[in-house]
C-alpha cells in the first residue's frame, strides 16, 4: 500500500461523538473506530484520498508522537482496515466485504 488510499468504495462512514462508524454497503455490516480512526478516516475522506505518510503525518501532528511510532500504528491501522476490506488503494481496485460488526481499532 504505497499509493493513495481511500475508503472503500462500498463503504461509508459517519462521526458520532468524536468517534467514527464504518458501514459496508454491500454486507450491512459496520464498525466503530476510536478517535485517532476518525482522524485518519478524515484524511482517506480528502479528495485524492491520502498516503500512509500523510496518516502518519496526521498522527504526529494531533497526538505529538514521533514519526516511527506514527508509521507503526498507521501500518497496523491500514492492514486491520485493508483485511476487513474497508480501505482501497485505488490503483489496485481493493474494496468488498466485511465481517460482524466490531472494532476496527
Amino acid at each position: 500500500m504505497t499509493g493513495r488510499l481511500r475508503l472503500s468504495p462500498e463503504a461509508t462512514s459517519a462521526e458520532l461523538d468524536g468517534e467514527a462508524v464504518i458501514l459496508h454497503l454491500r454486507d450491512g455490516r459496520y464498525y466503530a473506530v476510536n478517535g485517532t480512526g476518525a482522524a485518519l478516516l478524515r484524511c482517506l475522506a480528502r479528495e485524492g484520498g491520502a498516503t500512509a505518510d500523510e496518516l502518519c503525518e496526521t498522527l504526529v501532528a494531533a497526538h505529538g508522537i514521533d514519526r516511527e511510532r506514527a508509521r507503526r500504528d498507521v501500518h497496523a491501522w491500514l492492514e486491520t482496515m485493508r483485511a476487513k476490506r474497508l480501505v482501497a488503494d485505488p490503483a489496485d481496485g481493493a474494496g468488498g466485504a466485511a465481517p460482524t460488526a466490531e472494532r476496527a481499532r
